[in-house]
């Protein structure tokens, strides 16, 4: 009995380990061959009559794939790195536009462009077209004759009288590129003195006024350099009017005059170094009407000169700070005859005139 079970036991082990084995084996094949698809059955030639011919098939009456079932996957491969969803792609910054030109805007003429050039050259050039100068003064007068016959002809002197002074220059074609007449322009100035009182060497109050004024054409010439010159030459009109009044007779003769003149001059401004130019000017001055001291006398002839001496330092473009001085002289003749109220062979008027002052061209 027992060697029955033994041989039973020994049937049923080398079973189990066949049927393990096979197990085994068939294991791998299931991992790397996909499992096909189950063929279609063929078709009953049974059913088919003997007259029916075989038609090609569309892809419409082809039988559908079985999409359901899943691809199968070989778990012994190593795991492939996942691809990264790709980058973006860079996108150029947008960029401002680009302002148009408003259609309302006037296009720029050539005669405006031809201007800004023109203007550009006048000032590289040192060609003004206007200034301005104000100043504070001082002035003085000292008049007296020549060969007195008599008593009455004291000299009279003026020390010091306080004045404010104002000038002008303009050109009204500097702009222009014509080359005389953008250097024409005209020149004016003004003072007056104020706070001013005479006395005899009795005490006696005399009210004096005195205010000097006058214009010229005036020509420029501009001579660049390394020390840039500008010369001028003018022609006009001067006039220095000097009276004075009293309510006490004085035994005297007063020195009063309006004297007008035509006045032919020149002027010069030289750089000389740094910020600093030197001034200097001098004209003749042909006396239209001498006044009312020399119409006491019998046929006057008088005639004067006029120099001018300064020093300018600029302070900002356009802007200088200037010391000037003139000088006046006045000269006369006169022809009396015997019987002649008043008898002298002529007189001498001296006057001066210096301060400072700030002028601004353009």
């Amino acid at each position: 009995m027992r060697p029955r079970l033994t041989l039973a036991r020994g049937l049923l082990l080398v079973v189990a380990l066949v049927t393990a084995s096979s197990v085994a084996f068939a294991a791998p094949a299931k991992r790397h061959k996909p499992k096909s698809a189950p063929k279609s059955a063929p078709a009953d030639d049974t059913t088919a009559k003997p007259d029916d011919t075989a038609l090609p098939r569309t892809d419409a009456e082809a039988p559908a794939k079985d999409d359901a079932a899943p691809p199968q996957v070989d778990e012994s491969a190593p795991p492939q790195a996942v691809a990264a969803p790709a980058a973006a792609p860079e996108v150029a910054p947008v960029q401002a536009e680009a302002k148009l030109p408003d259609l309302h805007d006037p296009p720029p003429s050539s005669a405006d462009e031809a201007l800004g050039k023109r203007e550009a050259e006048r000032i590289a050039a040192g060609r003004s077209e206007v200034a301005v100068l104000v100043g504070v003064d001082v002035g003085t007068r000292h008049f007296k004759y020549s060969d007195p016959v008599g008593t009455l002809y004291a000299a009279y002197r003026l020390p010091v009288a306080p004045m404010a002074s104002f000038g002008l220059e303009a050109y009204p074609l500097a702009s222009t590129d014509l080359p005389v007449l953008r250097d024409l322009g005209f020149q004016g100035r003004l003072s007056r003195a104020f706070a001013v009182n005479s006395k005899t060497p009795d005490g006696t109050t005399i009210e004096t006024s005195w205010t000097r004024f006058g214009g010229e054409v005036r020509e420029r010439i501009l001579l660049p350099s390394s020390h840039p010159v500008e010369l001028g030459v003018y022609v006009g009109g001067d006039a220095s009017y000097f009276t004075m009044k009293t309510k006490t007779p004085v035994a005297a003769l007063l020195p009063s005059a309006k004297t007008v003149a035509v006045r032919f001059g020149f002027d010069a401004r030289v750089l000389a170094v740094g910020r600093v130019s030197f001034l200097l000017g001098g004209a003749y001055l042909a006396t239209t009407s001498p006044g009312e001291i020399y119409d006491r006398f019998r046929a006057p002839h008088v005639h004067g000169v006029d120099a001018e001496l300064g020093a300018a330092v600029a302070l900002v473009p356009g802007l200088e700070l200037r010391l000037s001085g003139r000088y006046t002289r006045y000269f006369s003749t006169f022809k009396p005859l015997v019987g002649d109220a008043l008898v002298a062979g002529g007189a001498l008027d001296e006057q001066m005139q210096f301060g400072l002052g700030v002028r601004y061209a353009h």
